[in-house]
């Protein structure tokens, strides 16, 4: 039963689309029918500037913070199994790709998954945040500098847990939705079609 209160709270939590409510509500306009259509803080970045996709990444990133939080106090007052909050991350994450609210068109989880990871492993996270940043330094492209910190979660977490099963399944099922979420941004690398960040 705790699996399930768990995974229902994050994946509402995890379903509030704030590139979505942010855009509408300062530009009146709906993220997801401008730029790439993704809504997600690059999309933001590229259609609105910095601040706002600075605000849309914080928003998602504590959305899968507080969803492990909260999962967290399920485990300390009430007992629930400590599995609940692998559970909770990875809803989280579920929810904000395909959210109720918004007819099940949400983003691509990155920053949702680093904060969830944060709240699972900080280290792991606070590390993968760095890659990200210098991959996209280096090639001003998000959707690689995602994939990569995709394919390498997993194995820090082998790193940081002395190959803890149960994490090791956490962190390659968020890897994998974040990969199958990129498959278009995949596609357009592979065909040289990809659109970079500026500057």
């Amino acid at each position: 039963m705790f699996y399930v209160i768990s995974s229902i709270i994050s994946y509402v939590i995890g379903s509030i689309s704030f590139a979505v409510i942010i855009t509408e509500k300062r530009y009146g306009k709906d993220i997801r029918t401008t730029g790439s259509g993704n809504a997600g803080a690059t999309n933001v970045l590229r259609t609105w500037g910095k601040k706002a996709a600075a605000l849309v990444f914080f928003c998602d990133f504590a959305k899968g913070f507080i969803a492990v939080m909260i999962a967290r106090l399920l485990v300390i007052f009430f007992e629930a199994p400590t599995e609940c909050i692998l559970f909770a991350g990875f809803f989280a994450q579920v929810g904000h790709c395909f959210p109720v609210f918004f007819r099940f068109r949400g983003g691509k989880g990155v920053a949702t998954s680093a904060g969830a990871a944060m709240g699972v492993l900080p280290a792991v996270s606070i590390a993968l945040i760095m890659i990200f940043t210098i991959i996209v330094l280096i090639s001003k492209t998000a959707s690689i500098a995602s994939c990569i910190c995709a394919a390498v979660y997993p194995v820090l977490t082998c790193f940081a847990t002395n190959s803890d099963n149960n994490i090791f399944i956490f962190s390659a099922a968020c890897s994998v939705l974040i990969i199958i979420m990129h498959r278009g941004n995949i596609a357009r690398l592979l065909d040289g079609e990809e659109r970079k960040i500026s500057s």
